[in-house]
């Protein structure tokens, strides 16, 4: 009786680990990395439909939804609607602000995606 468990055990720990091999090969991987390695294909840059909340919160032509660290709010508070931003993930991610909004030479904002406004309208 104990035989057949013990084999029984073996081949769903065989299957159990095939499973979490597939599934970690099918995520996007970056080359020669360890840790954090996944890749977002970002556009190069967006305009600035919107910001709100006094530099909080930045919505961009696409309807992205960017929510700005907070010490780098009066800095997007005074970005207008049109203004071209630069997106960039950053090397090393504070709090979860994983993006770098970057407009002009000096304006930079660390952003984290916090949802879609809406659709981008079609013109």
């Amino acid at each position: 009786m104990l035989r057949p468990i013990s084999a029984l055990t073996a081949v769903l720990l065989l299957f159990t680990f095939n499973r979490a091999a597939q599934a970690q090969a099918a995520a996007p991987q970056l080359p020669n990395c360890a840790w954090n390695c996944y890749s977002v294909v970002l556009p190069y840059g967006l305009y600035v439909r919107e910001v709100t909340d006094g530099g909080s919160f930045v919505t961009l032509e696409d309807g992205s939804v960017w929510e700005i660290r907070m010490p780098q709010r009066p800095v997007a508070s005074s970005w207008q609607p049109g203004d071209f931003v630069l997106l960039r993930p950053m090397g090393a991610p504070v709090q979860n602000y994983d993006i770098l909004l970057t407009h002009g030479d000096y304006d930079k904002a660390e952003a984290k995606l916090a949802g879609r406004a809406h659709p981008p309208s079609q013109e």
